[in-house]
């Protein structure tokens, strides 16, 4: 299948207190760029298929604590106020991801993610998205990656739940590709950052975890920032419990194949079959992706001159290498490439380019 996509931008607006046109169900946008539901709406099972009690140096638990329950009014699954000893996890363990959920809440909880088993809990080793119901803390300002990057002030995009269960309901959102990270709330990005740049460091040196004793939250040995291959590039997601602000979620939605950017009115983010990329000077080029299977990929452009053009992995290695024929327009990649988000790098006649492509 072919099509024509030419570039373009759009900006998100703030949503406060907007509800999907239906609860618990992924749209077939979503569904075509890999997204899974993680709570069906009605029943515990459907939760429990997907999270499970956080216990530390035990991968294999497949315990739930009975406290997480269904609302069958407003289909959500709910922690009642009070906090529980366990947090609950991912049954698996994500690398590259985008997670969204929708909430309310009573007081603090939060989302973590790429966090391991290897402390008493998942906050020690997964940054977390931070979730309040006030907006004065700065650094643990809902949104915010916990006690290391703060979203702009004033705080205008949350809400919270009140004792009455009164209240709008949030979106959250994380997006992790590589070591980059990005969140966002009520359709706002609050927070970019990424893992041991500079920045990061900067953040990280005067967070909790060094001033506090303990470096953990990276996979540093003995301390250092330079010994131990740095981040953490693979974990599971969490979801707080022992804080003792109540939990209602819904619209629990996860991919591995993820892209940055705004979500589309339709649910995607990622153009499904084809992608536009900018020239020097901003002028579009347009082009399309045809792809038998998870086989070959062809690429065919409308116009400009393809001198030589790559498929290049998240981890910045070059995978496969395209013939390139029809004077420059048309490159195609005869190998087998997996579903997933890769670069592709053109050398063209205005110079070379660069763009994620997402391969479904």
């Amino acid at each position: 299948m072919k099509k024509w996509i030419l570039a373009s931008m759009t900006v998100a607006s703030i949503g406060l207190g907007a509800a999907q046109a239906e609860d618990n169900v992924l749209t077939p946008a979503e569904v075509k760029e890999g997204y899974k539901l993680m709570f069906d709406g009605s029943t515990v099972a459907s939760f429990k298929a997907y999270w499970v009690n956080y216990v530390k140096g035990d991968p294999n638990t497949t315990t739930l604590s009975s406290e997480w329950k269904v609302n069958p009014t407003d289909h959500t699954i709910t922690l009642p106020k009070g906090s529980i000893p366990e947090d609950a996890r991912s049954v698996k363990m994500y690398k590259d991801f985008e997670f969204r959920w929708t909430y309310r809440i009573h007081a603090n909880q939060g989302v973590f993610y790429r966090s391991t088993l290897q402390y008493d809990r998942a906050y020690l080793s997964g940054v977390e998205y931070a979730i309040n119901n006030v907006t004065n803390l700065g650094v643990d300002n809902p949104g915010a990656a916990y006690d290391l990057y703060a979203p702009p002030t004033p705080v205008p995009y949350n809400t919270f739940d009140a004792v009455t269960n009164t209240g709008l309901w949030n979106k959250g959102r994380i997006v992790v590709i590589g070591d980059s990270v990005e969140h966002w709330a009520n359709d706002v990005k609050v927070v970019g950052y990424r893992y041991h740049s500079k920045d990061f460091w900067a953040h990280y040196n005067v967070s909790k975890w060094v001033t506090t004793g303990g470096r953990s939250l990276t996979n540093l040995v003995a301390g250092s920032q330079d010994v131990g291959s740095g981040f953490i590039t693979e974990g599971y997601l969490g979801l707080q419990a022992d804080h003792g602000g109540k939990w209602q979620l819904k619209d629990l939605k996860v991919t591995e194949t993820p892209c940055f950017g705004p979500i589309k009115p339709d649910g995607s983010v990622c153009a499904s079959t084809g992608i536009a990329l900018q020239r020097a000077k901003n002028v579009p080029v347009q082009f399309a992706v045809a792809r038998q299977g998870l086989g070959s990929v062809t690429l065919t452009f409308a116009e400009d001159v393809v001198k030589s053009a790559a498929l290049v992995g998240m981890d910045g290695k070059v995978i496969g290498h395209g013939v390139v024929s029809g004077a420059g327009h048309k490159a195609e990649f005869s190998d087998s490439f997996k579903t997933g988000l890769y670069f592709l790098r053109l050398e063209t006649a205005s110079g070379v380019v660069t763009q994620k492509l997402n391969l479904l």
